[in-house]
């Protein structure tokens, strides 16, 4: 297929996003539609394309692409208007960008006769601005009916993205979920952990915005040590290295100063166990060594100080 022209219904970060960055790569965006006319024109106005509508049958008519950027809860819902309206027909293909599900949210196309495709980028879009900057780049779940997904590679191609190869994945509601859980995990999940680290600097008495300002360099350079070296070699600290006693040290500081604060530090300590043995920096001895002083911990039992 070398479909071209394209219709945006959803004018938010990621709508505005792929629209500009799609016309920027030879596709036409013909309509944008969102909830308000203002928002709609804004949107048009940032693509650089596209009559801007309230009217989502109005904005997907004549379009071959027509992407869904709509809230998660509504996009199945905006699907079947457009089925129900006649906007879409053999020659479209339909496109939702949630992570966390699948192709069945646009059934409703395949009475009408269209295509379905889904695209997620691996990718966390603060603003319509930011989104323009790293999306390409970004790694993107590819998901499509058989016809279209030369299609959804072209897009993917064309908003300078890569496709992520899962050759466990099956198009059902348990892998988008756990496809999305880890998106969650690395990012989402992220912010808290550091939200999280922080709170032993506060407990010490330090102002939280100026622990962040502190820790920052350390995760800017523990990110450029897992680009440049990968998982599990980028590990560092004393379980990499094995030392029982600091974890030790740690977990009685803890329980004197700040006990709401053991619980995860021992999961995390627990996972960062098994990355360190997949790294060989520890052997199976030592990896239970540390376990049973994580396990201990837990249940009670006093920690030599």
């Amino acid at each position: 297929m070398t479909a071209r022209t394209v219709a945006i219904i959803g004018a938010g970060r990621v709508g505005c996003s792929v629209g500009y960055l799609l016309k920027q790569g030879g596709y036409r965006v013909t309509g944008v539609a969102a909830r308000s006319a203002a928002s709609a024109a804004q949107a048009a106005s940032f693509i650089g394309q596209g009559q801007p509508t309230t009217d989502a049958a109005q904005a997907a008519s004549g379009a071959e692409l027509v992407f869904i950027t709509t809230p998660d809860r509504v996009i199945q819902q905006v699907c079947e208007t457009l089925a129900a309206s006649g906007a879409l027909g053999p020659a479209s293909v339909v496109i939702h960008m949630s992570g966390a599900h699948s192709l069945g949210l646009l059934s409703a196309a395949v009475k009408a006769g269209a295509l379905r495709a889904v695209l997620h980028p691996l990718q966390s879009l603060a603003s319509r601005e930011q989104g323009v900057k790293t999306l390409p780049g970004s790694y993107f779940r590819v998901e499509a009916d058989p016809t279209a997904r030369e299609t959804a590679r072209s897009l993917v191609t064309a908003l300078g993205g890569t496709e992520l190869v899962m050759p466990e994945w099956s198009s059902d509601q348990d892998s988008a979920a756990l496809y999305h859980a880890g998106a969650v995990a690395v990012s989402n999940y992220f912010v808290a952990l550091v939200r999280y680290g922080l709170k032993f600097y506060q407990a010490l008495g330090a102002d939280k915005q100026e622990a962040l300002k502190a820790v920052l360099p350390l995760i800017k350079g523990t990110l450029l040590n897992i680009e440049a070296l990968g998982i599990p070699d980028a590990l560092t600290g004393p379980i990499m290295r094995g030392d029982s006693e600091t974890v030790r040290g740690h977990l009685a500081a803890m329980r004197r100063k700040a006990p709401h604060l053991a619980g995860l530090y021992k999961e995390l300590a627990r996972e960062t166990v098994e990355v360190a043995r997949d790294k060989g920096s520890i052997d199976g001895k030592k990896a239970e060594e540390l376990l049973k002083l994580l396990t201990n911990a837990e249940c009670g039992v006093r920690i030599p100080e």
